[in-house]
């Protein structure tokens, strides 16, 4: 079976941390002000964050969300990480942009 490309996003732990550290400085928050926000008990998850070593929950960055005045999208980086699909009637309709001439499962126009 053929194999066709597919760029699969993932998000980019460093450039998030990055971005949430940048957003809360332009917003005016400590460090401290977010862990007293999230009611943590130690500001190692903030800092977990901006480092890149993990990101917020959903939850979590709805409200940093609120609290940057930005949409999710604005905090979360992304990158695409290339990966090989076989091929099937399912991925070539939902997936595939190629225009295969022989290809079996080829959208009819």
């Amino acid at each position: 079976m053929e194999k066709i490309k597919f760029l699969k996003p993932v998000i980019d732990l460093k450039g998030t941390g990055t971005q949430i550290k940048s957003l809360r400085k332009e917003s005016g928050f400590s460090v401290r002000d977010i862990q007293e926000i999230f009611g943590f008990e130690f500001p190692q998850a903030v800092y977990s964050w901006e480092q890149g070593k993990n990101v917020p929950t959903i939850d979590n960055l709805l409200v940093l969300s609120k609290l940057f005045k930005v949409s999710m999208d604005e905090i979360i980086v992304t990158r695409n990480v290339e990966v090989d699909v076989i091929c099937s009637a399912e991925t070539a309709e939902k997936i595939c942009n190629k225009k295969c001439e022989n290809c079996k499962y080829k959208l009819s126009a």
